[in-house]
């Protein structure tokens, strides 16, 4: 969010910030009921459709910027603005790395309570227990993320259950690049080509999508 103390205000500013198009427009009184917008030179009322609260959590934001590109923040008053362009922020990182943590744990949870370690083992075949040898910790305590997406992909109660196919429940399996992509941004090879902030926003919505899907999968069966 951009805080009211940092607007950048019509007319006074909007000729010189060319790279935004949202510009607030302060009454005498330093109320504002009304903003310009550059892309169609034209000053709109803010609306009711047009404001969110600030205690709005994230994952409600995210929703509501799939279809609207900004909002202003209100607490009694106008207090900022929000926009795609927020979406960058370390905040929402954080959200879906905990949103991630908690699928895992999820999905971990659900494995453990229905079969031993070697029908896992079986299923996910996963890279942790290449090796013939002794292993200290439990297999559901070392698989990784993506693990527990191909035993999903393989366990046919889950399948049936849900009246999924492979192809249905392959659509999971992106996330998994969505988590490296969250905790290593920069790294090339998970590195998402994404045009811009409203691509970023929708990408981030499918994301959000997939996980509330997979979570209520997961506690229905």
């Amino acid at each position: 969010m951009t805080p009211k103390e940092e607007f950048y205000f019509h007319p006074q500013d909007s000729k010189f910030h060319k790279e935004i198009t949202i510009f607030p427009i302060e009454n005498e009184d330093g109320s504002i009921t009304k903003y310009f917008d550059s892309k169609d030179s034209r000053e709109h009322y803010i609306l009711p459709d047009k404001m969110v609260s600030k205690s709005l959590d994230i994952m409600s934001l995210i929703k509501m910027l799939d279809k609207n590109s900004f909002f202003f923040v209100i607490h009694a008053e106008i207090v900022g603005i929000v926009t795609v362009a927020d979406l960058r922020k370390g905040a929402v990182r954080m959200f879906f790395y905990l949103l991630l943590y908690r699928l895992e744990n999820q999905m971990k949870m659900y494995f453990k309570e229905r079969m031993s370690e070697t029908k896992f083992i079986e299923l996910a075949k996963p890279k942790c227990r290449l090796q013939e040898k002794m292993y200290e910790l439990s297999v559901f305590e070392e698989c990784s993320f993506y693990d527990y997406l191909v035993a999903l992909k393989n366990y046919n109660v889950f399948k049936q259950k849900h009246n999924l196919s492979i192809r249905d429940v392959e659509q999971f399996g992106g996330l998994d690049k969505f988590r490296n992509w969250i905790m290593h941004p920069s790294r090339e090879e998970v590195k998402v080509k994404i045009d811009s902030d409203m691509d970023y926003n929708r990408y981030l919505f499918k994301q959000l999508d997939r996980i509330q899907k997979l979570e209520i999968l997961l506690q229905d069966s």
